[in-house]
């Protein structure tokens, strides 16, 4: 993690003091805090003005392929939204980044061997890959009629709403609306709009470039589950494109200083980013099982991403509820895990499904669904109209 150290050495930040844990002195927020997307305060307040250092790199989405300005559009070195030109797009998160955040000591190389098999790359059968695109698919009707959906949270943009979100609640709208007359006008318009993003990008603040990450998903997901709309060989070409300005965004999560009103606004915006990326690889995992006769090639990425073990704090729509509920015991308290690990504690055929959210169950259904049938209802899922694979 890229940590930005006090070059004053104030004194361990409020949070770090009440859960007696050590504190590396971050700016504009301890690593931490940053990681358990709590409101990081210094005794002293004038911290955020102080001299800073970079301590160490960032973590980095390690490169697999192709270099950066090889995707569509012609992605550049220069922009916040762009990844340097030596840079690959990358796949794989990594492994430091998932480490007990108090624990300074590298990774021993005993456990890279004893990874599970879960972190390679394999096959869903049928009924997982349906239910994982039908899941994908309902991302879209989500945005139109309620503002949001398992990767914007209902509270992201209550202040002020970037043109990226604005344009993807509009077209996704348009899309739910679609006959055979328009559909010629809903795809022109996502590539208007995503040549628009490539114009823009070089200018993104960190808000204005998850908005474009999160608009980009959406314009993926409806272009490439729908074959009707005949543009799937284009959408294809640009997750490529979506991938790098994923890397890029989750680059600067850990290196632009960043600072909220309360730890509710924080929190707020780093789960939404969290799974924003999450949701980014998982859908060019559903693609791969499509073209690939279920093969997932994006699970060793999927497994290193983190995510709230309880999810129990998404549906809260206010601050003193957040609060209210962050008391009440430790599974109302933010605690980040690796997919991978969480997905292997799940006791197939033991544990209660009927206690899983709506994005707890889909995100083990992708990885579970096969030693534990419960977890894949088939019928009704609110996928996008037209999908025929299943």
């Amino acid at each position: 993690m890229l940590g930005y150290i006090s070059s004053t050495r104030k004194k361990s930040c409020r949070q770090c003091v009440k859960a007696k844990r050590r504190c590396d002195l971050g700016f504009p927020c301890c690593r931490r805090c940053f990681a358990k997307g709590l409101a990081c305060a210094y005794p002293n307040a004038s911290v955020r003005e102080a001299e800073v250092i970079i301590r160490q790199t960032t973590p980095d989405l390690a490169p697999l392929h192709g270099p950066a300005e090889e995707v569509g559009f012609g992605l550049g070195p220069s922009g916040p939204g762009e990844l340097p030109e030596q840079e690959h797009v990358g796949a794989i998160i990594d492994p430091a980044l998932l480490q007990s955040w108090e624990v300074q000591q590298p990774t021993p190389s005993i456990r890279r061997e004893l990874l599970p098999d879960i972190w390679a790359p394999s096959y869903l059968n049928e009924d997982q890959v349906c239910f994982l695109i039908d899941r994908l698919c309902s991302l879209v009707p989500s945005l139109v009629f309620s503002g949001h959906n398992a990767f914007i949270h209902q509270s992201l943009y209550a202040k002020q709403q970037p043109s990226a979100y604005e344009d993807s609640c509009a077209l996704s709208a348009l899309y739910l609306a679609k006959t055979p007359q328009n559909a010629p006008v809903i795809t022109r318009s996502i590539e208007n709009k995503i040549k628009g993003l490539v114009a823009a990008r070089r200018t993104w603040s960190l808000t204005e470039h998850l908005a474009a990450v999160q608009a980009m998903i959406i314009y993926q997901a409806i272009r490439l589950f729908d074959p009707e709309l005949e543009v799937q060989a284009t959408a294809a070409g640009q997750n490529r494109f979506l991938e790098a300005w994923t890397a890029a965004l989750w680059r600067r999560s850990f290196r632009e200083p960043a600072t909220f009103p309360s730890a509710w606004d924080a929190w707020v915006f780093y789960e939404s980013l969290r799974r924003t990326v999450l949701i980014s690889v998982f859908l060019r995992g559903g693609w791969s099982c499509i073209n690939r006769g279920g093969l997932c090639d994006q699970i060793p990425v999927l497994a290193k991403l983190p995510l709230e073990r309880y999810d129990v704090l998404w549906g809260v729509s206010d601050e003193g509820e957040f609060e209210m509920r962050r008391g009440m015991g430790k599974e109302a308290k933010e605690s980040l895990v690796a997919y991978g690990e969480w997905a292997a504690e799940w006791r197939g055929g033991r544990d209660d499904v009927g206690g899983l959210t709506e994005w707890q169950r889909m995100l083990l259904a992708a990885c579970r669904g096969k030693d534990d049938p419960r977890l894949l209802p088939r019928g009704g899922g609110g996928g996008l109209s037209g999908f025929t694979a299943c």
